[in-house]
């Protein structure tokens, strides 16, 4: 197993943006095929925005589960939806250490936070914490 930091995160980003046309969308189906509660959540929480933020938002859950199972060195099982029930309720990130969740956005919007809607951008947050903490997920290391 290889702990979830920076590098990692990096590594995995840069891969997944250097695919070649059609992969990306094959193992997205693979990904949302395991995973599909995590679908569903993320449904969930971009169902009132445009197709393009819906899409983000899986693409989102897709590129931390992809940083997961690069650190365990195998697909993650599945995640229950029961798990993604009591994640809010569960978490208690030590307040001022950054979390995955966070980092993850920053390297996902990149440059461009600025011009970003923060309303989409904290549904975001939201989404991919509420993920990080069902899977028991904590401050990124640097």
């Amino acid at each position: 197993m290889r702990g979830i930091d920076r590098a990692l995160v990096n590594e995995v980003w840069r891969e997944i943006t250097s695919y070649p046309p059609g992969r990306i969308d094959e193992e997205a189906r693979d990904f949302l095929a395991r995973q599909p509660e995590v679908a569903a959540f993320a449904h969930t929480v971009t169902a009132e925005q445009d197709p393009l933020v819906q899409r983000a938002g899986l693409g989102l859950c897709f590129l931390l589960f992809k940083i997961l199972e690069r650190s365990l060195g195998h697909p993650f099982p599945r995640l229950e939806e029961s798990r993604l029930r009591v994640a809010p309720e569960a978490a208690d990130d030590a307040p001022g250490l950054p979390t995955l969740a966070a980092y993850l956005l920053s390297v996902f919007y990149g440059d461009g936070a600025e011009a970003c809607d923060e309303r989409v951008r904290a549904g975001f947050l939201l989404m991919l914490q509420t993920l990080t903490d069902a899977l028991d997920l904590g401050p990124v290391e640097a």
